[in-house]
């Protein structure tokens, strides 16, 4: 008997997804859990496991359409079995149309889409370069999906110099995502120690967004959805402290000392934030309505800005690593967070998130709780203060860090302790391995 795929949530917020491309054609034989397409979510590009094994008889949704969740993206079943019966059971809101058609609104992980000033970059010299020996680029781009846009802008990429691997030539996430690589994260890793400006279309694009109205991109939407919950429901409060990072700063540069790829910052902090968390397991945890649910292992997400939104990639059990492990294992998710290629599980259910605007000369801020977890840590701007040591004025390099906390799970008193150990273990890391 014919039975029905149905588009599935892929992701804690996706409530719709495109159809990025088909891995199988009708008449093919697939067993349960093989891939048979790619899904297009509000955060990334992921296959669909088929859950039945069959032939395919009927692909209901083509490549660059979309579908909410629940509605049918392809029928399978033994061959010669009747699929017409279940197609005239599908409502009529489930005829999509054509992703190109959409507005930004529509677009899941796609910004607002403004013409983008020209970017000098490694990959557009290269192409000046190539351009007298290289084919005639056309004048307007093939077909690409929403993901491959949103990247391609990112990294100052003309999509009419990729060729796609898609349907019908369609260029999708991994099209550009390769040619991004050279000017990857990795490649830079003091770029870890921050994420990108929230709305940096806005600052690339100069004027051209004034007095313009611009629909919200699919993440931006759930954002502001989740976002704006967390703050109606979650009574926040905060703890402020400044932080004497000498010995931290002194610490990394010795690690760093003639490494090839030098530990960010970031990784330093999680690490003994984890620490902290250790030893103040209250922090710990996610309000469950009528339950306080602690959580097993430190999983510690850091906030990372896309064109399109906020992600927040996760080290799991940041406890257990140790710093090198934190680094190399975040360099790979925000480069994979700014591909569109990270799997669900790789950025959501943090127990503790970090948010870092230091780099951008911010002295401190106050950050919204990213739930599940009850608290998230701003790191501020690292600048040198004058201040008192021994009765003496002297230059230290001090960092603003503020926690907020949701107070339905964290008192007062256990925000102020945990801060308290936290400035601890930085100033003097070496409080960690006791």
């Amino acid at each position: 008997m014919a039975k029905t795929l149905v588009m599935t949530a892929l992701s804690p917020t996706m409530q719709d997804g495109v159809i990025a491309q088909w891995l199988v054609k009708e008449g093919q034989a697939v067993k349960a859990g093989d891939a048979v397409c790619e899904i297009e979510t509000d955060k990334a590009t992921m296959p669909y496991e088929s859950p039945l094994a069959g032939t395919i008889l009927k692909i209901t949704r083509p490549a660059g359409q979309r579908a909410l969740v629940g509605e049918t993206i392809a029928i399978i079943g033994k061959t010669g079995d009747d699929w017409q019966a279940l197609m005239s059971t599908e409502p009529p809101s489930a005829q999509a149309q054509p992703a190109q058609q959409l507005t930004g609104a529509d677009f899941p992980a796609l910004g607002p889409i403004v013409p983008q000033p020209e970017r000098p970059s490694s990959l557009a010299a290269q192409q000046n370069t190539e351009a007298t020996t290289s084919p005639r680029m056309p004048s307007s781009p093939s077909a690409s999906s929403p993901l491959a846009r949103a990247l391609a802008r990112d990294h100052g990429i003309d999509l009419r110099s990729i060729r796609g691997s898609g349907p019908h030539g369609r260029i999708i996430a991994r099209d550009v995502a390769g040619l991004a690589s050279s000017e990857s994260v990795s490649a830079n890793p003091a770029a870890l120690d921050t994420a990108m400006p929230l709305h940096n279309q806005e600052a690339r694009s100069g004027s051209l967004l004034r007095n313009e109205r611009v629909p919200l991109s699919k993440m931006r939407s759930v954002i502001a959805g989740r976002l704006g919950a967390s703050y109606a429901a979650a009574p926040h409060f905060f703890v402020r402290a400044a932080v004497d990072m000498e010995r931290l700063l002194d610490l990394r540069a010795s690690i760093n000392a003639g490494r090839e790829h030098p530990i960010g910052l970031n990784a330093f902090v999680m690490r003994l934030v984890a620490a902290a968390l250790e030893r103040h397991p209250i922090v710990n945890a996610s309000w469950e309505g009528d339950a306080i649910q602690y959580r097993p292992s430190a999983d510690i997400g850091l906030a990372v800005s896309l064109d399109s939104g906020l992600i927040t990639p996760v080290v799991r059990s940041c406890e257990r690593k140790s710093v090198g492990s934190i680094d190399a294992e975040l360099t790979d998710l925000v480069k994979r967070a700014r591909a569109g290629t990270l799997a669900p599980d790789e950025y959501s259910e943090a127990s503790f998130t970090i948010s870092n605007l230091g780099t951008y000369g911010v002295e401190e801020f106050t950050a919204i709780i990213n739930p599940p977890g009850s608290a998230i840590l701003a790191l501020g701007a690292i600048s040198k203060e004058a201040v008192v040591r021994n009765d003496e004025i002297v230059a230290r390099r001090t960092m603003r860090i503020t926690l907020s906390s949701d107070h339905r799970v964290i008192d007062g008193a256990v925000a102020a302790a945990f801060v308290a150990e936290l400035k601890a273990l930085i100033e003097d890391p070496a409080l960690a391995l006791v």
